[in-house]
């Protein structure tokens, strides 16, 4: 009872707090300490773990939000039968950030990117406003390709990075 009790405050007091459920734990039926409930808050992640994307495009387009940074570790699998070497645009920045969570839309939110390329011809990754790309950005033909992608500002002029960070045969 205490615990729906403390969950129920925790609700009240952070309403846009997205994730899992705090996990509290009392003591012997004693309530969490304030260590527990600073814990437990900052156990609430914002991100889910895993989202996979299937892009069937055949010609250069620019990639959605969900698809870029929909959680913790975004999958894109490139399908489609491409007739000639295809750019992966970005969304720009701004627009990246309309569509995340308060708490996923701060300076230093970072996810995991891996881009994996089933099509006939190499991928460019290339950027909007807003954008810095590190390291290769190309991604040949049955190869993935990992980056982590980074928010770096956040405001009037929000920024991000795109890192690369490895790659591999896309089986």
């Amino acid at each position: 009872m205490r615990k729906t009790r403390l969950s129920a405050l925790i609700g009240a007091l952070f309403p846009s707090v997205q994730g899992q459920t705090p996990n509290i734990v009392p003591m012997l039926g004693a309530l969490a300490d304030q260590t527990g409930l600073i814990n437990a808050i900052l156990a609430i992640n914002p991100w889910q773990a895993t989202v996979y994307n299937n892009a069937t495009n055949t010609a250069s387009f620019t990639a959605t939000q969900s698809q870029i940074m929909g959680a913790e570790q975004t999958y894109l699998d490139l399908t489609g039968t491409a007739g000639a070497g295809v750019a992966l645009t970005l969304p720009t920045v701004a627009v990246l950030l309309a569509t995340l969570t308060p708490q996923q839309a701060v300076v230093g939110s970072s996810v995991s990117l891996r881009v994996l390329n089933k099509t006939s011809q190499t991928v460019t990754m290339t950027t909007a406003t807003g954008w810095t790309i590190s390291g290769t950005a190309t991604i040949a033909t049955a190869v993935w390709r990992d980056f982590t992608v980074t928010i770096t500002a956040v405001g009037a002029s929000p920024t991000a990075t795109l890192q690369n960070v490895g790659s591999g045969t896309a089986n």
